[in-house]
């Protein structure tokens, strides 16, 4: 499974204000609210009167919210949701960076020290006054004043004056247009996500509903990575994803990709077979199969999806059951010769015969815009050969290479002597009019194609698991039904293996 995360430009907003010197500290608390100390690597719940210093990083949970006051009766509330860390607090200066969520300030007047709050997309000075700023998972900013002046600036330069009830947007394209409101009206990117966290990230989404739908479901999750690079055909991207329980026997994974003329993401949302454990990689680790004895947690159920805000690529999958493949009856067709072992953290050649169960769905099916490619329905199926439970769509599907060199399924392209990770699948019907395209890669940050040589530990274990973390997947998906267009999703390995999925 491939997987697209979620983007944004971590840029920077600034606001200037007055103050004195003296000691910042927590004011209230409601609910719970995580304090992390500077150079420390342990989250802990705090209540009021913490003493807070550079570095030193909150953050507030669904229904939480938490005030800080500065030494000269400057205040900060922090709403639910919101990433809070003080970056600076002396007589000259005090600042602070908001990654997420919203706050609203009340800043003391004074000539002689500055004010300042960064979020990814805008800087905003001010000296006496009451605003608002409320940041999106893409780090998309709006400002909203409430009394007195305040200057905003985007990372570019360019700076407006709002006053009173006005209020500006910033994203990463630069400063929108002032407006005015009243600072009742509820308006702006943080009041568009509070609508439609109400959604979760799911297809025939636009991309700033997927992106507000994805900032708050990142808000519990279990595992989260995120970083920039750049992709195969050499164009810059922003690589997120998280993985989140939304109910006790369920995860999801989102991925979303954030490029300057596209936006690509995924997800994968599948129930188990029963509650997950606290650490959710023991049942994640599962998800390929047990040697010897059935997995304790397998899958029932699935759905994934895929989509550049146009075209949707959707696998659905029900009726999930456990099959020892190597003794169910028909010889080597599903046979299983080489699995992990969790005892030697590598792959392990299995013997013939020697039991290893896996999951198999009775009913299954996957569409391209609509259009099913493949599917089938059956009852309590043993085997992915059985042609009287299984009903392709697809009556001839064929599987070819791009280059001589390559032989599926193990598919590395000789170049200069040497095999490169790039693996092309195609497959149609037997008239050609319905067909698929994956192209995968595996690269480096730079977008340059790994060779097999860079992988000389050999597939699984920890050397393996070590080497591939400075490498990425990347698969663009091409159909019959995309008018030319692409899915085109990179994901990094390191959320996969923390979590398991990589086992």
């Amino acid at each position: 499974m491939h997987a697209k995360i979620r983007a944004a430009a971590f840029l920077f907003l600034v606001f200037l204000a007055p103050a004195v010197a003296g000691a910042t500290s927590i004011s209230a608390t409601e609910g719970k609210v995580l304090f992390l100390k500077s150079g420390s690597y342990t989250w802990a719940q705090v209540s009021s009167g913490q003493v807070l210093t550079q570095g030193d990083q909150l953050k507030t949970a669904t229904g939480a919210r938490a005030s800080v006051t500065f030494d000269d009766g400057s205040r900060v509330d922090l709403s639910p949701g919101s990433s809070f860390t003080l970056k600076e607090a002396g007589p000259q200066a005090s600042s602070m960076e908001l990654k997420l969520g919203s706050l609203k300030a009340w800043i003391s007047k004074s000539l002689n020290r500055r004010f300042q709050v960064r979020t990814p997309t805008a800087v905003c000075s001010v000296r006496g006054t009451e605003f608002g700023v409320d940041v999106d998972g893409t780090g998309d900013t709006h400002v909203q004043m409430f009394g007195g002046l305040l200057a905003v600036a985007d990372t570019s330069g360019n700076e407006v004056l709002i006053k009173d009830t006005q209020s500006v947007d910033v994203t990463r394209d630069g400063l929108g247009r002032v407006t005015d409101a009243s600072p009742r009206e509820e308006r702006g990117p943080a009041a568009d996500a509070r609508q439609l966290a109400r959604r979760e990230v799911d297809l025939r989404m636009s991309k700033e509903e997927v992106q507000a739908a994805a900032a708050e479901e990142a808000k519990l999750a279990e595992y989260q990575e995120g970083k920039a690079l750049i992709d195969v055909n050499g164009d810059r991207v922003r690589v997120e994803g998280y993985i989140i329980r939304p109910a006790a026997d369920q995860f999801k994974l989102v991925v979303l990709n954030s490029r300057p003329e596209r936006f690509d993401y995924f997800f994968y949302h599948g129930t188990f077979n029963q509650a997950l454990p606290t650490d959710m990689s023991v049942a994640l680790r599962m998800l390929p199969g047990c040697l010897d004895v059935a997995c304790p947690y397998f899958m029932t159920s699935y759905r994934t999806g895929r989509s550049n805000t146009i075209d949707a690529m959707l696998e659905t999958a029900s009726g999930g059951h456990l099959v020892d493949v190597n003794n169910n009856a028909v010889g080597a067709v599903d046979d299983v010769t080489a699995a992990y072992d969790p005892a030697s953290a590598s792959f392990a050649s299995v013997a013939t015969g020697r039991p290893f169960f896996t999951t198999l769905y009775d009913n299954y099916n996957l569409a391209f815009n609509g259009v099913s490619h493949q599917s089938w329905a059956g009852a309590n199926i043993q085997n992915m050969e059985d042609g009287q439970a299984l009903a392709p769509v697809f009556t001839n599907v064929t599987t070819v290479q791009n280059s001589p060199a390559c032989a599926p399924p193990d598919c590395t392209y000789s170049e200069i002597g040497e095999g490169i990770y790039h693996d092309v699948v195609y497959a149609s019907n037997a008239g050609g009019t319905i067909w698929e395209k994956y192209d995968s890669y595996v690269i480096s940050d730079e977008g340059k194609i790994a060779r097999t040589s860079d992988f000389n530990t050999g597939i699984g274990g920890r050397d393996f698991k070590t080497a591939l973390l400075g490498w990425n997947f990347q698969t663009i998906v091409t159909a019959s039904e995309f008018n030319g267009r692409k899915i085109d999703l990179v994901v990094e390995p390191k959320l996969f293996i923390r979590s398991g999925l990589i086992p």
